[in-house]
């Protein structure tokens, strides 16, 4: 019987349309079968809970009888969450680039009943305006064709399985000048008058901005210059909360002044990890920027805690929307201020025009941070207002980013409770077989690898607690057995039969590709001796086409270049018990600044040689006296006894 399958699904995105009069069904076996048995296309609609433009469609189109009769009429209709099938949303976005050059949510694309898509677009509107066609008009139009002229639409699904098959021609190489040119490409799509990249809207592209940080460490020209650029606009503009504390999905304008509402959990935990790493970097040259890039790490470790905490993990993301209207949580007039803090000074650029709709204004920090009282007193006004709902579903993979992001920012600051935090979630990650810690979605590569780096950030945080290299090495170990390709890389899940193409991907976007992370995993465990039988260099080789092809969209993998050419980042390795005050006082040498691409193990007597043999030979002196093993592609220089000799040696 037809009817709206979604009631019984676990994701909050798929119930928020098991009402809809669509026949909607979740992705599988039984939807693939109608489409083939009926030979009817599919309509497939993907999305996530707190996408803005995907309830207004819902609200404006699936939930209308007269649109839903038509699609029930002529289509199987499928719905995706692609924060539970991340696998299935890469591909497809991947065509809706192919189809239009742009991408975004929600998708909405037309397959064949083999699942090869045909055409696609985005948001569609109910009536035709502001030069979209309207949805009733586009579904009319491919049942029309479906009908009297299908093998147009079949050339067409064709057609772009040959393009997305396709590798770029002409691979260049890898080399110190590629790396380069990948940061000199970053610095030119920079907006050097607003911050951030290009001249639309803005968004905080973390894999770009770790790549510039690199740069900027190795002094090539305009790097560092566009990345303090991009966290100071990032920060006093409105893409940071400065009330609650938690960073936006991206702002609509060039100049940060109206963010898109959503707050994402991967956002925010890269982001931790990114102003944590810039603050200590900062902090080496004195400057006034650490200051404030450690108010900002304050700022989300304790909106990460605060907001996102479910248990023993953290939920996904908070809505764009909310019961007041969009942005009326967090935007503020004149009089609702002064109700709040009295007659004065106007803070965070509240004006009577405001910046938002109905003179309202989104808070920002341009003219400076008020004092703590007005900050606090305005915060608590505000949780009185009816909050836009949180998703609390917990995803593997950027639960993963979490704990890297915690785990690193409370080695660099000191801060054992981030540490604490990032250690609870992991072991709760370790324990979980699938995509998130609420339903049954199968994991996935980015799953697997996140949990790896996030378990590799942790072994540095609390470096006698070997548990969690070993984790890390084991997880590695298994996730390149599911997912390996023999050629190189990893797939983005395992075979399900269930993808018309099966496709490694290697292209950045809100969050590293899973193969560059995977990469940088690889890196580190290679620096310790881990024999990963050739697994890195295979990786890099499979990803050379795309990295050369597009150099600013594979940030993750050239990174991980980078770590190859000259002198190469430094191991370190110290050779000691850990709760000797001589090797307490080389651990405090390492942790004092953020090292570019540095990886700290502690050689005591449980460490774990037998997956590590690098460490096999590096122990203490012979009166007992802890040594500091400084290591570049596993040649080391004389070990050090004393904090001064390894700080000089740093």
């Amino acid at each position: 019987m037809s009817s709206n399958q979604l009631g019984g699904e676990t994701s909050v995105y798929l119930l928020q349309h098991a009402d809809n009069p669509v026949h909607w069904l979740p992705w599988g076996p039984a939807a693939f079968a109608r489409a083939v048995s009926e030979d009817r296309p599919i309509f497939l609609s993907i999305g996530y809970a707190s996408c803005h433009w995907c309830h207004v469609m819902e609200a404006e189109c699936f939930a209308e009888p007269a649109i839903a009769a038509a699609l029930n009429a002529g289509f199987v209709c499928i719905k995706v969450d692609r924060e539970e099938r991340p696998d299935v949303d890469a591909l497809y976005i991947a065509a809706l680039l192919e189809f239009q050059g742009q991408a975004g949510w929600p998708a909405t694309l037309f397959l064949l009943p083999d699942l090869r898509p045909f055409t696609g677009v985005t948001y569609l509107p109910p009536v035709a305006r502001h030069g979209l066609p309207s949805l009733p008009d586009v579904l009319a139009r491919i049942r029309h064709l479906w009908e009297t002229d299908r093998g147009t639409l079949l050339g067409a699904a064709d057609s772009l399985r040959a393009r997305l098959f396709a590798a770029p021609d002409q691979p260049g190489e890898i080399g110190w000048d590629g790396y380069r040119r990948a940061v000199a490409t970053l610095t030119a799509l920079h907006d050097g008058e607003y911050g951030g990249f290009g001249k639309g809207s803005k968004f905080p592209q973390t894999p770009e901005l770790e790549l510039l940080l690199l740069g900027a460490c190795d002094a090539l020209p305009l790097a560092a210059d566009a990345l303090r650029n991009t966290l100071i606009a990032m920060d006093r503009g409105a893409l940071h909360d400065p009330l609650g504390g938690g960073f936006h999905r991206y702002c609509v304008d060039r100049q940060w002044t109206v963010p898109h509402f959503e707050q994402m959990l991967y956002d925010n935990a890269q982001l931790l990890r990114l102003y944590a790493r810039c603050a200590s970097w900062l902090r080496a040259f004195g400057e006034d920027e650490s200051v404030a890039a450690m108010r900002v790490v304050r700022s989300v470790a304790a909106w990460l805690e605060r907001e996102l905490r479910v248990g023993e993990a953290f939920a996904a993301s908070f809505d764009a929307d909310d019961p007041g209207g969009e942005g009326a949580y967090y935007t503020w007039t004149p009089e609702s201020v002064r109700a709040v803090i009295g007659a004065g000074v106007l803070p965070y650029g509240v004006r009577p025009s405001g910046n938002f709709e109905g003179g309202r204004t989104v808070l920002n920090t341009r003219a400076g941070v008020p004092d703590r009282f007005v900050r606090d007193a305005l915060f608590r006004a505000r949780q009185a207002r009816p909050a836009p709902a949180r998703d609390g579903k917990r995803v593997v993979a950027w639960n993963g980013l979490a704990v890297a992001g915690l785990a690193e920012a409370g080695r660099l600051f000191e801060q054992p409770h981030w540490v604490a935090l990032a250690a609870e979630t992991a072991l709760r990650l370790l324990a979980a077989p699938g995509r998130t810690l609420d339903g049954d979605a199968p994991a996935v590569l980015e799953d697997r690898v996140q949990l790896a780096d996030g378990l590799l950030a942790l072994s540095q945080a609390r470096p006698a607690e070997h548990r969690w290299l070993e984790a890390a090495r084991v997880v590695t170990a298994d996730l390149l057995a599911r997912y390996g390709a023999p050629d190189g890389g990893c797939f983005p899940s395992e075979e399900r039969g269930d993808l018309f193409l099966r496709r490694k991907e290697w292209v950045d976007g809100a969050e590293p590709s899973g193969n560059g992370r995977l990469a940088e995993v690889l890196r580190q465990l290679t620096a310790l001796g881990w024999d990963d039988r050739g697994a890195l260099d295979r990786l890099l080789a499979a990803g050379t086409p795309t990295m050369t092809h597009t150099p600013a969209a594979t940030p993750e993998l050239w990174r991980v270049a980078r770590a190859r050419f000259r002198e190469g980042p430094i191991t370190l390795v110290i050779a000691g018990e850990f709760d000797d005050p001589r090797t307490q006082a080389l651990l405090r040498v390492w942790d004092a600044a953020w090292r570019p691409q540095g990886v700290l193990v502690l050689a005591d007597r449980s460490a774990p040689r037998d997956g590590f043999p690098f460490l096999a030979d590096k122990t203490p002196s012979a009166d007992g006296a802890p040594l500091a093993y400084a290591c570049r592609r596993g040649s080391c220089a004389a070990p050090v006894a004393t904090a001064q000799a390894l700080a000089r040696l740093l």
